[in-house]
């Protein structure tokens, strides 16, 4: 899961940018406003995702994970199994 993705920011996004797009989209599908199945599932996903990049030290360390992920594919792997057996 790309963590900008979910919020619709590019990778250079500021904080205020960041800030926006999770209450626009929190507000859109907050379980409490939204009905529909998956309000729940997507509400999470953006809250994880807001949580991460908008902490300057979690969005480097995230940022710096991807890069790893695509250079070193052991890396890849091993991070893969990790957070599949972790979660």
């Amino acid at each position: 899961m790309d963590y900008f993705e979910v919020l619709g920011v590019e990778k250079s996004a500021s904080q205020d940018d960041i800030k926006k797009a999770y209450r626009r989209l929190a507000s859109k599908f907050h379980p409490d406003r939204n009905k529909s199945e998956d309000a729940v599932e997507r509400f999470q996903k953006i809250k994880e995702s807001y949580d991460v990049i908008s902490d300057p030290q979690k969005r480097k360390l995230y940022i710096e994970q991807e890069y790893t992920e695509v250079m070193n594919p052991k890396s890849f792997t091993k991070s893969y199994w990790n957070r599949v057996l972790n979660t």
